[in-house]
């Protein structure tokens, strides 16, 4: 059959499966195959059958069958090989068996919980190991004759890939046609989907307890497609991007190239604008690819802490493509080559990174200067205003956590102040106690490094603001020096040792005076 003929079959077969997501989910797996087994397009031993009369596309190795995908009731499934032994013992999606011999089984699988890297690295590895099984079992597989190249081909080049998934969504697309000017992409194809209020690259940063948080879960209810990722000291390119993961197969080990979750939600970003792959966006015109990315519906991905690692290494040539005229679809639009898949890619202008940053660990002024660049901010303040009106036991929580915050901005700064979140779900004067002793006196420990006298300050227990020494919470001790030591020790001053409310830190609230709290904003009234 010549090589435009199997391209043929292989578009009439995906335009009969008709799911782009689940044909390129085969491909991926159809491109594992190729990598684990080393087995060349030509090797008699891989086929790859496309048959018009046939179900789907069969990968076979030697004479057993290693994936296969095909249409059940309108769903795509895909079909995987497992050790018969193994089937008892599988996770997650419900496996039905379908074929048997004496050592193995053929379970098909909806395609939305094939991705078996996510629903069970067990049986992916178990499949693996067929696949290395099947490899070794004979020197010919029977179906050789009817192996497609096209199908090869697609699951080892993207760019061909992205052109026969575009041309299996044009109906009267024929292999071998003089090709013609692409048309322009109609502004009217659709109504553009409704954007999010942010820009494209958007930091929160404030204190812990303001609110950033829940702010982005507002946000990504209002943005179905959306990806998660918590920075933390360690976290590097290769887990954001792409890079090289070791793994054992067969008793074997080699290293995959691995993609991260900004490439994912890039390329989920991509595929809302009707793109299969980087290369089937790239080889359109950029007029039709501004407009589609401009119609298409958004991608939010949120990076929570972003200055907890190193975000000049974790980001590195993303810092360029991040600006917005840079993008896919913008004015001055940019790509590089990813380093270990030497992939072209680039940033969609549909998809919106929203990044936070707790003050409390790392100052905004500490930020690299590239990415301030690059993003806009927005500082989320604690808000004493929303404690308006709450009440516990005559504490005026409003008062209590303003006057503490300007106490932290005068012995510190803002950005290490309380957020208001710390007492927004107090109702009860226990939940009070529990919030000061488990929370707040541990984080102002935290702030001032255990610097007793000014957390003293910060909660008003010093002696010049005249708190009783039975409402004090954090209590100053001078040093029994006789009963230590037996004797007097010489000093310079005298030495003090610190120690918080007893009653506190038992739980036994019902005697901490309230007014250990009032106390804090209300001066005591025979104080000096």
């Amino acid at each position: 059959m010549s090589t435009q003929a199997q391209q043929q079959q292989l578009i009439e077969k995906l335009r009969e499966i008709n799911h782009p997501e689940a044909v390129l989910l085969f491909f991926r797996f159809l491109k594992e195959i190729v990598d684990l087994t080393n087995l060349a397009d030509s090797d008699p031993r891989l086929s790859v059958v496309v048959l018009k009369n046939a179900p789907g596309i069969s990968v076979n190795i030697n004479a057993y069958l290693g994936l296969r995908i095909q249409k059940h009731k309108d769903t795509p499934e895909l079909w995987f090989a497992f050790h018969k032994s193994f089937v008892d013992t599988l996770k997650g999606p419900d496996f039905k068996e379908v074929l048997r011999d004496s050592d193995y089984t053929w379970q098909p699988i909806p395609w939305q919980e094939a991705d078996l890297d996510k629903v069970d690295l067990a049986a992916k590895q178990d499949w693996e190991n067929c696949l290395l099984e099947f490899t070794e079992k004979s020197r010919k597989s029977p179906h050789f004759k009817k192996h497609n190249s096209a199908a090869y081909r697609a699951a080892v080049n993207e760019a061909f890939l992205g052109e026969i998934l575009a041309a299996s969504a044009q109906p009267t697309w024929q292999a071998g046609e003089v090709s013609e000017p692409q048309v322009p992409y109609p502004a009217t194809a659709q109504v553009p989907f409704p954007r999010p209020a942010i820009p494209l690259n958007y930091l929160l940063y404030g204190p812990p307890g303001t609110g950033k948080t829940y702010y982005t879960q507002q946000l990504m209810q209002q943005v179905p497609s959306h990806y998660f990722v918590t920075f933390h000291p360690s976290f590097s390119y290769e887990e954001l991007m792409e890079g090289l993961r070791p793994d054992v197969v067969g008793g074997q080990l080699s290293y995959q190239i691995r993609k991260g979750v900004f490439y994912e939600a890039c390329l989920t970003a991509l595929r809302k604008a009707g793109y299969g792959t980087y290369e089937g966006c790239l080889s359109d015109t950029p007029a039709n690819r501004r407009q589609r990315l401009a119609d298409a519906e958004p991608v939010l991905l949120v990076i929570d802490e972003i200055n907890r690692a190193n975000v000049s290494a974790v980001l590195g040539e993303l810092i360029t493509l991040l600006e917005p005229d840079k993008r896919l679809g913008g004015e001055r639009e940019q790509t590089v080559q990813l380093p270990y898949s030497r992939q072209v890619f680039g940033v969609p202008s549909n998809l919106y990174v929203l990044g936070t940053l707790n003050t409390a660990d790392r100052s905004i002024a500490l930020l690299d200067t590239a990415l301030r660049r690059r993003f806009d901010f927005r500082e989320v303040p604690p808000e004493p205003e929303l404690l308006a009106g709450r009440h516990i036991d005559g504490i005026d929580l409003r008062l209590l956590l303003q006057t503490l915050n300007r106490r932290i901005e005068a012995l510190y700064d803002r950005d290490h102040a309380l957020g208001h979140a710390y007492l927004l779900p107090v109702q009860t004067y226990p939940e009070l106690c529990d919030t000061f002793q488990q929370k707040l006196i541990p984080l102002l420990r935290e702030y001032f490094y255990d610097d007793w006298e000014k957390i003293r300050l910060v909660l008003g227990d010093n002696d010049r603001w005249g708190k009783p020494f039975d409402h004090q919470l954090v209590r100053r001790l001078s040093l029994p020096d006789r009963e230590l030591f037996g004797e007097e020790l010489p000093r310079h001053e005298e030495s003090y040792v610190y120690e918080i409310n007893p009653f506190l830190t038992k739980k036994d609230y019902a005697n901490v005076p309230k007014e250990a709290f009032v106390s804090v904003y209300h001066k005591p009234k025979n104080s000096p």
